[in-house]
């Protein structure tokens, strides 16, 4: 939980925030396909993922990572005075999810600047790295958004 209140002038460029961790049950990924209905073979079917798939096991869906990995950061109270989230940006899948991995978001303010269309706001682009338990980064993205400055007195 959020140890303060964040607004934007609170954020610098290259300041890091480490999340903390979550493991990916066979449920999340069942759940998950189930509601965005991909239903590919490889995420249902545990058998064929573990006798025909590349990793031996049932692999999560890319997007759950990144679904996940939004939702510690959103934990860490960061985003509770965001406003609008303006997008993603270089999304890139780097090694699989597996049922049982735990995984951890590291982000990195890469930009904060003054909102030229909404006074009293700022826009942050922040680097996130998704790790997994091994240390291996499984995802990486960008995303923008539009936070709420403090309030003025």
């Amino acid at each position: 939980m959020a140890d303060r209140e964040w607004y934007f002038e609170d954020f610098g460029v290259g300041q890091v925030t480490t999340t903390m961790g979550r493991t990916v049950t066979e449920a999340d990924i069942v759940n998950f396909v189930t509601f965005g209905g991909i239903f590919e073979e490889l995420f249902l079917n545990a058998h064929y993922a573990r006798e025909s798939g590349l990793f031996k096991n049932r692999v999560a869906p890319g997007l759950l990572a990144l679904v996940l990995g939004e939702g510690l950061y959103i934990l860490s109270g960061h985003t509770h005075h965001g406003r609008a989230l303006l997008g993603f940006d270089e999304v890139r899948l780097t090694a699989p999810v597996l049922a049982g991995d735990t995984i951890h978001e590291e982000v990195t303010v890469i930009e904060a600047r003054p909102s030229q269309s909404r006074p009293g706001h700022g826009v942050l682009t922040l680097a996130h790295r998704v790790v997994n338990h091994e240390g291996v980064e499984v995802m990486h993205y960008r995303s923008a958004r539009l936070i709420e400055g403090r309030p003025r007195p």
